[in-house]
């Protein structure tokens, strides 16, 4: 009986959470969803992974074995997240199978991403794009964004230091927005959303005639940390909303270790940043929050449709040593058979309450 009590307690306070987000959507944001009456499809989000990209393959291949993946409509990604984003449409439509796309990430060393000359920041990324042409272009045969089946977004950022000014582009590959042109290179797209700041070189995108001829950056720094406005967008071209959202990101370790970051990159700090409990991954932790918070406030109606998944377990990972990803792959794998999506609402409560 107690536990009956508990259980419909417990249901009442994450219904109170999701009625706090609808009030503050309606009252707060100025950005009311709209009300669709007819809903088709499941979208899913990616968050940026760096080198922790085979931990969101890893829930994808779940969520497709789980037989939650049938109905895709839309895919939108970030940084290292837009590659799950372009291989999900190879997996999905049946170019490629989950058993290939995991033998070219177990077989991803730090040399097939970047290079490095004495030293230096940033990287040079030409091993990656190297890699991307001979899987997403030779492989795949995605030449340009408007190449892909699913409708797909990739987000990247011009940064005018001059003016401290951010500027989030969403390209997609359908016409939802003003910026998007599905005639522009896919990899050079996939090139700019991965421009992590100071350690990957800007990109340039050839042939931009809808956004300005300029350096672009990691689309994660920006609003699209969590890339969900592109869903909005969908939703508000296509006059249908989406039955459910998945957002997928990777594991966030609690433990400073960005001194133990710039010792891969050849950099010795001596401990110091790590000495002043500087943590990378707590940042980008509020990061993801502070995005899912705003989902909830502009999109009420999705939060009880929305689902988030990101693995917890007792391993670490660096974001930029790629030499782990088998062990990531399947770690994440054996986590992800004995633990399920959790509801947006739920997760966010603990936030919410103060114990988190």
């Amino acid at each position: 009986m107690k536990k009956k009590k508990h259980i419909v307690f417990y249901s009442l306070v994450v219904l109170a959470v999701a009625s706090v987000f609808i009030l503050r959507g309606e009252r707060r944001s100025g950005v009311i969803h709209p009300d669709f009456s007819e809903r088709q499809g499941t979208a899913i989000i990616m968050t940026g992974a760096a080198a922790r990209i085979p931990q969101e393959a890893a829930l994808l291949e779940e969520l497709q074995r789980r037989g939650l993946l049938k109905d895709v409509v839309f895919i939108s990604g970030v940084s290292s997240g837009s590659l799950n984003a372009v291989m999900l449409n190879a997996i999905l439509t049946g170019k490629m199978s989950w058993y290939e796309y995991k033998g070219i990430l177990y077989n991803i060393k730090n040399e097939n991403i970047y290079t490095q000359n004495d030293r230096k920041l940033p990287v040079n990324t030409t091993p990656f794009r190297n890699l991307l042409e001979q899987v997403v272009e030779k492989r795949l045969g995605y030449h340009t964004i408007g190449d892909l089946p699913i409708t797909t977004e990739i987000s990247f950022v011009r940064l005018k230091p001059s003016e401290f000014k951010k500027t989030v582009y969403r390209m997609c590959s359908r016409k939802i927005n003003a910026e998007t042109d599905t005639t522009l290179n896919l990899v050079d797209i996939m090139m700019a959303s991965s421009a992590f700041p100071i350690v990957f070189p800007p990109v340039r995108i050839s042939n931009a005639r809808t956004i300005p001829d300029a350096d672009y950056i990691d689309g994660g720094i920006g609003d699209d940390h969590v890339p969900y406005k592109a869903l909005l967008e969908f939703e508000k071209n296509r006059g249908v909303g989406v039955k459910r959202v998945y957002i997928i990101s990777r594991q966030n370790d609690s433990i400073p270790r960005l001194s133990e970051e710039l010792a891969n990159l050849g950099i010795n700090d001596r401990g110091l940043f790590d000495r002043q409990d500087i943590n990378l991954d707590n940042i980008l932790k509020k990061g993801i929050l502070n995005r899912l918070k705003s989902y909830a406030r502009e999109a009420p109606d999705l939060v009880p449709r929305t689902y988030v998944w990101l693995p917890d377990y007792d391993r670490s990972f660096l974001f930029f040593n790629f030499d782990s990803l088998k062990i990531q792959y399947e770690t994440t794998s054996k986590w992800a058979r004995t633990h399920d999506p959790v509801p947006l609402s739920e997760y966010l409560l603990p936030y919410l309450l103060g114990k988190n």
